[in-house]
């Protein structure tokens, strides 16, 4: 009996300006059976971040977003800090249980200013071509049939840049990799609504561990929530999904793979002209 292949959803979320701040664009990615409703009966992700909303928030009717979270913004304004503290208190433990992978791109946009003088590509557009790249190794396993790329909607002109970027890499593939063999594979590029209820829960991790993994990046600490006093030195978030990070090959560095800072530069150290 042939085995049934996979079919798979990465949902992305950018933080960032990409034009002059750090920005990252990161993307979650799951089995679709996994998030998304089946035959009426709510997913295992949704019946999952439903039963953590019941028990920070009081009520599963509500978007999560981590900025929001933090500062008690939109529909948290009403919400106590303690209540949102309790949310980043169960966050760890609660993401490391979920299943899913990561593929996270942080663009350094100083370096990227000091290293190139010409005229340069759109951030979004960089980090994209990283992102798919990343995601069409996944892709090429034997084991699954699909993906889909879903994305929240943002204003036209936004919508409009990813679209280019998405066509760019699907049609001519990037300097390092041939998508021949796995172009066939993606079945779907969906600009979301937001508050989409097919694909609001993978497009609510995508948000929540965005903006950390690009603080830890940087290397800075990955939350500074303002509705706690001390978030503490631990990159407790970051830890508990650290081995979700893709790595297409298992002798290299994540930061090779699914948790990469563009431009990769090393500090000028004198050369020499003859082997050691």
């Amino acid at each position: 009996m042939a085995i049934k292949k996979k079919k798979y959803i990465m949902f992305i979320d950018e933080t960032g300006d990409a034009t002059s701040t750090p920005f990252t664009l990161t993307g979650v990615i799951f089995e679709n059976k996994y998030c998304v409703d089946q035959n009426a009966a709510l997913s295992e992700l949704k019946t999952k971040i439903n039963q953590l909303k019941k028990e920070c928030f009081g009520t599963n009717d509500i978007v999560l977003h981590l900025n929001d979270i933090s500062k008690g913004l939109k529909a948290f304004a009403g919400i106590p800090k303690g209540n949102r503290k309790l949310f980043y208190d169960k966050l760890p433990e609660f993401l490391k249980n979920l299943e899913f992978g990561i593929i996270s791109i942080t663009i350094d946009s100083l370096k990227m200013g000091e290293y190139f003088t010409t005229p340069k590509k759109d951030h979004y557009v960089i980090a994209f071509t990283h992102l798919m790249e990343a995601f069409y190794s996944f892709l090429g396993s034997s084991s699954i049939d699909s993906g889909r790329i879903v994305l929240e909607s943002r204003d036209d002109k936004g919508n409009l840049a990813v679209q280019r970027a998405f066509f760019e890499v699907f049609n001519n593939g990037t300097l390092h990799l041939d998508v021949e063999n796995q172009r066939e594979k993606i079945k779907g590029f969906i600009i979301a609504p937001k508050g989409d209820s097919v694909y609001q829960s993978g497009l609510e991790i995508a948000d929540i561990i965005c903006n950390p993994l690009s603080r830890v990046r940087q290397g800075k600490i990955e939350a500074d929530p303002k509705c706690m006093r001390d978030y503490g030195k631990e990159n407790k978030i970051f830890k508990a999904i650290k081995d979700k990070i893709y790595v297409g090959n298992t002798e290299h560095d994540f930061r090779n793979w699914g948790f990469k800072k563009v431009p990769i530069v090393k500090k000028k150290r004198e050369w020499v002209d003859d082997p050691a």
